[in-house]
Formats: C-alpha cells, sequence, structure tokens
C-alpha cells in the first residue's frame, strides 16, 4: 500500500510539473529590419513548434557576428547564415549545415552586386578602380558573404584594389541599410546582392528607380540553415525534416503562402558541410591577396601570416569533409 502511495505521489508531481519541452530558438539575419525579420518567418516557426512539440522562439539580428555569438554560447541552436559565416559555425560553433534556402522559381543560387545611382556617371567597376580616394563606398558586414566577401575578392583584390585604401570612405551596413545609402546620394558605390535587390524594388519602388548595377558576380550557393551538434538526436532529425519537406507537405496546407511571405521562398533543400568548400577556396585566397597587398608587412610576417591560412584552410577542409 505504501509503495502504491509512492508512486501514485510522484506520478501526481510528474503530471502537475509536465516534462519540459525542449526550446529551439532560431537566428536569423535581418537583411532589413530585425523585427520584420521575425514577424516574416513567424508562421513558419510556429509551424516549426508544431512538428517538434517544442518551444520554438526566434530572434534576429542586423550582425552577423551577433548570430554567430548565440551559436557559440548555444543561445540559439538553429540558425538561416550566409555562407560565409556559416562556415564560421562549423568552424568554431560546434555547428553543421543541413539545409539551403530555394527561392521562387526553385532558383538556389544568388549573385553579388556593386550598385550604384543612375545619374552617378559610374557604369562599370573599371571606372571606380581607375580613380581612387574618388568615391565613397558602402560594404557590407564584413562577415557577409555578398556583401563583403565576394566584392572584396573578385571585384577589389583581384584588381590589386585595397577596398579601404581606395575609397574616400567606407560605410559598413546590411543589404537595406546600403541600397538606401545609394538611392539617397550618401554613397557612391555599395555591395548588395540579387536577391535583394528584388525586393527591395517592391518595397522601395521609387528608390529603385534610381539604381543600376554596375558588377555582378559569379552564383553562389544561396542561404545555408545551420544546427547546433549537441540538439539531442531525435530533435535535430525532427527540425531537419521539418524544413527539408515543408513546401508541399499536405499537414501545412498553406505552407507555399508562408513560405512566399517569409522571404520569397519556394522551400527548402538539403546542404551539407562540404557545399562550403568554394567558400573555404574563397576566403583563402581572399586572405592571400589581402596579406601580399598590406604594405605595413614586412616579408617574414606575409610568410608567416600566408602559413597561419594555409593552416586554417587545411583544417576547414577536414571540417567540411576532406578534399573530395
Amino acid at each position: 500500500m505504501w509503495r502504491k502511495l509512492v508512486l501514485v505521489s510522484v506520478m501526481a508531481v510528474t503530471a502537475k510539473m509536465g516534462i519540459a519541452k525542449e526550446t529551439i530558438t532560431v537566428g536569423l539575419v535581418a537583411h532589413g529590419e530585425a523585427q520584420e525579420a521575425i514577424a516574416a518567418w513567424q508562421p513558419i516557426l510556429d509551424d516549426l513548434a508544431k512538428a517538434t512539440g517544442a518551444n520554438v522562439k526566434a530572434v534576429a539580428a542586423k550582425s552577423y557576428a551577433e548570430i554567430l555569438n548565440g551559436l557559440k554560447s548555444g543561445d540559439i541552436q538553429v540558425a538561416r547564415l550566409g555562407n560565409k559565416v556559416a562556415l564560421e559555425a562549423v568552424e568554431s560553433a560546434q555547428c553543421d549545415v543541413f539545409g539551403q534556402l530555394v527561392l521562387k522559381g526553385g532558383v538556389d543560387t544568388y549573385s553579388s552586386v556593386l550598385i550604384s545611382r543612375k545619374d552617378s556617371g559610374l557604369n562599370t567597376l573599371e571606372q571606380v578602380l581607375q580613380q581612387k580616394g574618388r568615391y565613397r563606398y558602402g560594404s557590407g558586414d564584413t562577415k557577409s558573404t555578398s556583401g563583403f566577401l565576394i566584392p572584396q575578392y573578385y571585384a577589389f583584390l583581384k584588381n590589386n584594389v585595397v577596398m579601404e585604401q581606395h575609397f574616400k570612405n567606407v560605410r559598413y551596413g546590411n543589404h537595406q541599410d546600403n541600397f538606401l545609402l545609394v538611392a539617397r546620394g550618401d554613397v557612391d558605390v555599395a555591395a548588395n546582392n540579387t536577391d535583394d535587390l528584388a525586393k527591395f524594388a517592391k518595397k522601395f519602388p521609387a528608390e529603385f528607380k534610381n539604381i543600376k548595377v554596375i558588377w555582378q558576380s559569379d552564383a553562389f550557393n544561396f542561404d545555408p540553415l545551420v544546427m547546433r551538434k549537441n540538439m539531442p538526436a531525435e530533435l535535430r532529425k525532427s527540425v531537419a525534416q521539418f524544413f527539408l519537406t515543408y513546401a508541399g507537405n499536405k499537414q501545412y496546407p498553406d505552407s507555399a503562402a508562408k513560405l512566399l511571405a517569409a522571404d520569397n521562398l519556394a522551400g527548402f533543400k538539403t546542404m551539407s558541410n562540404r557545399e562550403l568548400k568554394r567558400i573555404a577556396e574563397v576566403e583563402l585566397f581572399y586572405a592571400q591577396f589581402r596579406t601580399m597587398l598590406d604594405s605595413s608587412l614586412s616579408l617574414a610576417d606575409k610568410q608567416k601570416q600566408e602559413k597561419a591560412y594555409y593552416r586554417r584552410h587545411e583544417l576547414l577542409i577536414a571540417l567540411l569533409g576532406g578534399p573530395r
């Protein structure tokens, strides 16, 4: 009888307390305003909560570093990132890439661009490169793939130009900030990308009429989704399955509308760490060119840094699954 009473008592306490739900915090890098990003993704995240049985909340920031730091500390478990910062998350935040955003129409790549006002007199990258000290530049966040890494390497360093030494001044912001700086004439040239420009055309139609693209990069994989490795295995599986099957899932008949409203998305597809190798290569080349063109460094210092870059690259390639 005593044992039965103890068992009933334990069951009663358990029922009263309930089984603690897991909490999933999803990190979003806001290319516009942070609250807009959360509001746009909230319907999808509500469905994620239903699918996993977890408490799901979102945090958004204009800074890639804030989201990366959240992943490192464990305050954020899942995040939508750019390729460059996704590579850092795999390297230093115990994360794996598990998916990738796919845009409306099945588009899964995008390009970095440089933009200027239509009345600026600038029509080509060559014009910008030929006039040192004349133009004001709007750069993306230093952890941004399309706003920083791609234009830094392909547009500037490969043409023997160090951004900070070439422009009259440099301002840093997210893609919306830079778009508006150009539209208002506060900078002459700025980095952006093809996906966000399409969004700004709808959000800021009057300003968009004054904008032109003067340079465009090759295409790169669109934004990855990452997840921390220390999440419970079943929860990791459930989160991945939710995203990768969300589009067209009969359980969520309005998923198409929610995806379109979130980020002009068609859905998500599988992506792995291995697919970040191209970005790892660009990071190595970027670092090498940057060091080579740095006149403040001695030859010995340049050689020392180059060895460090190669060591990091080798470690990255190993993390991404090896050279093959």
